[in-house]
């Protein structure tokens, strides 16, 4: 009779730990789940995670930077920490706009600039409660210049990267004026994306 309730005692055990196995994978120690696209990526040996987070109560209409990410760095991950109707904009040190750059929108998709891949999401509209996001694995060639064209009250921006240990001098915030990229050909000029040029002795790129 003992034998008999051996090997069913045997396969319970086997059932726990393949279960203990899979809870694992799902909640690592690090506390990231494994699906979750916002963690942030492990730290990389010699360098700096450098983090920050864009907000204001009321902008003006327009392109707005929001930090200046330098030559070097790596796992930038830029994102709306809020849904809204603003967009993010991406341009080069040299002022090569790379996303949503000169007063158009671009589509969701992968983009090539300051010697990386630049990867754009912008969640459905309707069913989705995620904003904008960009991400890339860098290093990057060149310093870049975040943007956010400000169309909506309360935007948030979350932001982070890391930097060599021997690059950690701080970085240029948001500007206290507005720094519009793009061009715009009339005072009033209507995009199609339902975001206005405010004036027409704006600082134009």
């Amino acid at each position: 009779m003992a034998v008999l309730w051996q090997q069913p005692s045997s396969l319970l055990r086997c059932q726990a730990l393949a279960l203990l196995h899979f809870i694992c994978l799902l909640f690592p120690p690090s506390g990231a789940l494994s699906w979750d696209n916002n963690a942030s990526p492990s730290p990389l040996e010699g360098f700096k995670l450098v983090k920050g987070n864009f907000s204001r109560t009321f902008l003006r209409v327009g392109y707005h930077k929001i930090t200046e990410i330098p030559l070097g760095a790596r796992n930038v991950n830029i994102h709306e920490t809020v849904k809204s109707r603003n967009y993010l904009a991406l341009q080069t040190q040299t002022g090569v706009s790379i996303v949503n750059g000169n007063w158009v929108i671009d589509r969701p998709g992968v983009f090539e600039g300051v010697g990386t891949q630049l990867t754009y999401r912008r969640p459905n509209e309707i069913r989705s409660r995620k904003g904008e996001s960009i991400t890339a694995p860098g290093p990057l060639t060149e310093d870049l210049h975040v943007y956010l064209i400000y169309q909506q009250p309360g935007p948030s921006v979350y932001y982070e990267y890391n930097v060599p240990l021997e690059n950690t001098q701080p970085t240029p915030g948001p500007d206290a004026s507005s720094n519009i990229l793009g061009k715009c050909t009339c005072p009033h000029a209507k995009h199609t994306h339902t975001f206005w040029c405010p004036v027409s002795k704006s600082s134009l790129i």
